[in-house]
């Protein structure tokens, strides 16, 4: 099999954090395949020549000069078009610029909780459903071990937002939250000091972090739940990173995650409901929310593998190579 692959940055960058950790894991699983791999960042503008005998799988980028882009509008003739990028409606704007090229390929892999998969058909984004695959984010149990030896005690218990203000994020609701729990102390890390969430007093802000092992460490010794407020997210690879760790989760559906015993509900239409789901955590026995931060990491290094991962989109791939050249 011969495939273009189109996704961010340089395969052999190193960088573990997404969406640049995908690119590696699903380029080396491929290769490892046997598959033919030509690949190009989804910056790039350069004018590819797509060969009758290849599958392009690309993340179409947003500017119509960029190589997906290109590649989609020139329809040179192939054995399959696929995009792979994350999926929330919660936002249509967010990912209504592919709905063209979405239009025109073959299959689309919706990197996205099972949330935004499920209920695709009931929003603008309907007829994609038919071609969409579902992509579980993934992480690296080794580069993200299981720190967890104890909780601190109900009444110590502190709060973790690990991640950005930006506006799918949904920190206002954040803010509510807080203001609900002035007792409670949240950690913000990544955080920005000119949002109202960082003036809160209860709020503790620091600035753009690069998680390695220490902080982790520092992270998990501080802080017992991390929490997501999100109303249009894909599925926040923080939440996955969290659970490795052995940090409790808890956030709203539109985070992605639902009906999981390992993500606590959040819900962005009943505040006093999120609060008390909160609390709730904050004084569960140590012994029960130990023994659900083990059963979290075992799940983590089962289902949220770059294995499965790239097994999903090798067996689709397969799929579709067989049914087009048979």
């Amino acid at each position: 099999m011969k495939l273009v692959l189109v996704y961010a940055g340089d395969p052999d960058s190193g960088i573990i954090q997404s969406p640049y950790c995908i690119t590696n894991a699903l380029y080396y699983y491929l290769k490892n395949k046997g598959v033919e791999v030509r690949y190009f960042d989804w910056l790039s503008t350069a004018d590819i020549d797509v060969q009758p005998d290849e599958i392009v799988l690309g993340h179409p980028a947003y500017s119509q000069d960029t190589v997906i882009q290109k590649m989609f509008r020139r329809n040179q003739p192939c054995i399959a078009k696929c995009t792979i990028h994350p999926f929330h409606t919660g936002r249509p704007e967010d990912n209504m610029p592919f709905d063209g090229i979405s239009q025109q390929a073959d299959r689309i892999f919706s990197i996205c909780g099972p949330f935004w998969y499920d209920t695709a058909d009931q929003t603008c984004f309907a007829s994609w459903k038919p071609k969409m695959v579902r992509l579980d984010m993934a992480v690296n149990s080794n580069t993200f071990p299981y720190l967890r030896t104890q909780f601190n005690p109900p009444g110590r218990r502190r709060l973790v937002y690990i991640g950005s203000s930006m506006p799918q994020k949904n920190l206002g609701y954040m803010v509510q939250l807080m203001q609900q729990m002035p007792d409670v102390e949240l950690h913000w890390y990544g955080g920005d000091g000119g949002h109202p969430l960082a003036k809160l007093p209860n709020v503790k802000t620091v600035g753009w972090v690069v998680l390695g092992h220490d902080l982790a460490a520092k992270i998990v010794s501080e802080c017992d739940i991390f929490i997501n407020t999100s109303h249009s997210d894909a599925n926040p690879t923080t939440l996955l990173e969290a659970r490795a760790f052995g940090i409790i989760t808890a956030c709203t559906k539109e985070s992605g995650y639902y009906n999981d015993p390992f993500f606590t509900e959040l819900y962005l239409n009943d505040l006093q409901r999120s609060v008390s789901a909160i609390r709730g955590l904050l004084n569960v026995p140590s012994e029960a929310l130990l023994d659900r931060a083990k059963a979290s990491r075992a799940e983590i290094e089962t289902k949220y593998t770059w294995d499965r991962f790239g097994e999903t989109v090798w067996n689709e791939l397969q799929r579709i190579y067989t049914a087009k050249t048979a």
